[in-house]
């Protein structure tokens, strides 16, 4: 049967206090910690109603093989050393340099937008003389 790797991802401030108690019973308490457990419709359950707060992976457990085979196996892996093809060309520099240019205009696209937003959110400042009478507390004379 499989095993399901669940990890805490987010903090659970600001949660229900089903949602609290369904990660204790899983056996989570900190965010970053993973715990294993078997994959059953209970746990499915569990999972789907906290989905926002973790991550999962299933863990499919392999039968062990015999020994003969496992060694075997192992020996024509050391034999046939694994070439990695590196592809050359202007193909792959072209691709480089575009994907950043488009990284490029991305960051300063969004940097506008940002600086955009932080100037329209800015009250303008009033000048001394543009607020006629000064509110130094002094009163006016007639």
């Amino acid at each position: 049967m499989a095993t399901l790797r669940i990890t805490q991802r987010r903090s659970v401030i600001g949660t229900r206090q089903a949602q609290r108690a369904t990660l204790r019973t899983l056996g989570l308490k900190k965010i970053g910690q993973s715990v294993e457990r078997e994959d059953s419709d209970p746990i499915r359950g569990m999972l789907r109603s906290i989905a926002h707060l973790i991550s999962f992976e299933e863990i499919v457990e392999t039968p062990p093989a015999k020994k003969a085979q496992a060694k075997t196996q192992a020996k024509s892996a050391l034999k046939t050393p694994k070439t990695e093809e590196k592809p050359t060309g202007k193909s792959t520099a072209k691709a480089a340099s575009e994907t950043k240019a488009r990284t490029t205009r991305t960051r300063s696209s969004t940097t506008r937008k940002t600086a955009a937003k932080a100037t329209a959110r800015k009250p303008a400042r009033k000048t001394a003389s543009s607020t006629g009478p000064e509110r130094s507390g002094a009163k006016k004379a007639e």
